[in-house]
Parts: C-alpha cells; sequence; structure tokens
C-alpha cells in the first residue's frame, strides 16, 4: 500500500520484487505472458496449469523464484492444497491472477459453428465443462487465496475475463461468452466484500489476442483479416501486450483500483473504424 499521496518514481510504484504471486493457466497464452512480466520484475510465482511439461519447460526458461504444480482448477481441492503449500512455504499471498481458461468452440457467426454454434444446438453437457474451468475455476482460485489475503489485509486478484463478456461476439460460444459475464459480475460482488480487507478485485477484458486458444484459429490468416476489419486498430493483438496492465493491478500502482473491467482489445468495442486500417507494423504501435 502506498503510504502517502507524495509522487514515486516509476520503479517504485510497478515494483512487485520479492512478492508472491499464485498465475492460473500458466503454461500458455496470456498467463505465460504474465507469469514472465512478473517473474522479469523479481515476483515469486506459483504456476499452475493442466499441462504439465508446459509448466516445467516454463519454469526453467524463467530462471526465477518460481515453484509450479500441474492442476486442474476445476478441482477444487486440489488447486487449495497447492496454494495453500505455496503459502506456507512463502508466508503471504500478494496476488492471483484468475486466468485458466479454455475455449467453448465455435460460435454461430463461423462456418465452423454454422450449426453447433446456433442457440438450439447447445448442449448442457458441453456448458458444464466450460463452466467448470471458465467460471467455477475462477471461484476456486478465488476461495484458495482470499483467507489469507483477508488475515493480511492484502492482497490484489485479477481475473481473465473477455470483451465477449461485455458485448455480444458472433465468433465465439455462447457458453464461453456467458462464463466470461458472469465473471465479470464475480468480480464486482467479490471487490465490493473484500475492499475493507484492502484486498482489491480487478478483471482484465481482452480482445481479440493471438493466443492457442480456440485451437489457434486465431493464427489463420483468414480469420485474422476478418477480424481485424472490425478493429479500429486493424490488428489482433499479442499476448504481451496484456503485460503492462497485469503488473499496474500487481504493484502499487494500481493501488486503488478495485472493481474494475480494464480492456485490452485495440478498440473493438467501440466497434469498427470507418476509416481504411493502415497496416501496423511492430515498429508502427
Amino acid at each position: 500500500m502506498i503510504a502517502s499521496p507524495s509522487t514515486a518514481h516509476a520503479s517504485q510504484l510497478f515494483n512487485v520484487m520479492g512478492r508472491t504471486y499464485v498465475v492460473t493457466g500458466a503454461a500458455s497464452g496470456l498467463g505465460l505472458a504474465i507469469a514472465e512480466v512478473l517473474a522479469a520484475n523479481g515476483g515469486r510465482l506459483l504456476l499452475l496449469d493442466r499441462d504439465e511439461k508446459g509448466l516445467k519447460d516454463l519454469a526453467s526458461r524463467l530462471q526465477a523464484s518460481v515453484a509450479s504444480q500441474a492442476v486442474d482448477v476445476a478441482d477444487a481441492d486440489a488447486l487449495r492444497q497447492a496454494v495453500d503449500a505455496f503459502i506456507s512455504e512463502t508466508g503471504r499471498i500478494d496476488g492471483l491472477f484468475a486466468n485458466a481458461g479454455i475455449s467453448g468452440g465455435a460460435g454461430f457467426g463461423t462456418d465452423a459453428g454454422m450449426t453447433s454454434g446456433q442457440l438450439e444446438s447447445q448442449d448442457g453437457n458441453h456448458w458444464r465443462g466450460i463452466l467448470d474451468i471458465n467460471l467455477l475455476g475462477v471461484l476456486n482460485s478465488l476461495q484458495a487465496v482470499v483467507p489469507t489475503m483477508k488475515r493480511q489485509h492484502s492482497g490484489s486478484i485479477v481475473v481473465t475475463a473477455s470483451i465477449t463478456g461485455i458485448q455480444a461476439e458472433p465468433f465465439v460460444s455462447y457458453s464461453y461468452a456467458a462464463a466470461k459475464a458472469a465473471v465479470i459480475q464475480l468480480m464486482r460482488q467479490s471487490a465490493l466484500e473484500l475492499s475493507p480487507y484492502g484486498v482489491r478485485v480487478n478483471a482484465i477484458a481482452p480482445g481479440f489476442i493471438k493466443t492457442g486458444i480456440a485451437g489457434g484459429r486465431l493464427h489463420d490468416a483468414q480469420v485474422d483479416g476478418a477480424l481485424s476489419r472490425k478493429i479500429p486498430m486493424g490488428r489482433l493483438g499479442a499476448a504481451n501486450e496484456v503485460q503492462g496492465i497485469a503488473l499496474l493491478l500487481a504493484s502499487d500502482a494500481g493501488s486503488y483500483i478495485t472493481g474494475s473491467t480494464l480492456t485490452v482489445d485495440g478498440g473493438a468495442l467501440l466497434g469498427p473504424s470507418p476509416f481504411i486500417h493502415t497496416q501496423y507494423t511492430d515498429t508502427a504501435r
């Protein structure tokens, strides 16, 4: 917590050196990018994912103070045991990034989901599998850290939502969109409850970011082009473009932010730009 409103240097505001964080879904995509930025700035991490090999490869590459364990966030008991062991070792928990999630399949607005993605084709058993990870997995993650954070009277919780939980999007499935909308409200409810304990809860809502989710469809040139035309910035995002907001919310720089959904979407929620898109390059960002 910042002791006074006096101006601080960026190295102080965004300092996470020695702080402890749990990151779920850490072996790939946004979770990997978040783990990388926290580790690069001195954070002490517990990385959780179902992908055991991916976790080991990441932990080895980061060469930082990192522990990892293969855990399914839908398994509340296993998740809590992993987090409790980490807290016993470190003595505290400063932050949680509840990021783990899976695709619900193609939406009704895609060729692949033309039939299976439509409302009358929705299957309750399929939904339960998606909700177990994308919604209940977030709840399980929060419940694993909240008792310790309340005792500490400090902590930052960040959940990975999506702009598809805010605005209807025919590219994604009903189950995915519904889960992400619920995650945003779960964040808001818990932020209200936990604020008196000094615990902040926020959501990062990415737009279309090139990761391996959705079977890697966002790496397909045709899909990329179609989605890019809907985005004012004219391109899909990269996973490392969530790192700045992740560091903001993990550090004292975000000390007065709670109950907020921060979008990282290239302006997608604004609607398509009326102007012809410029083809951006890395150097033009």
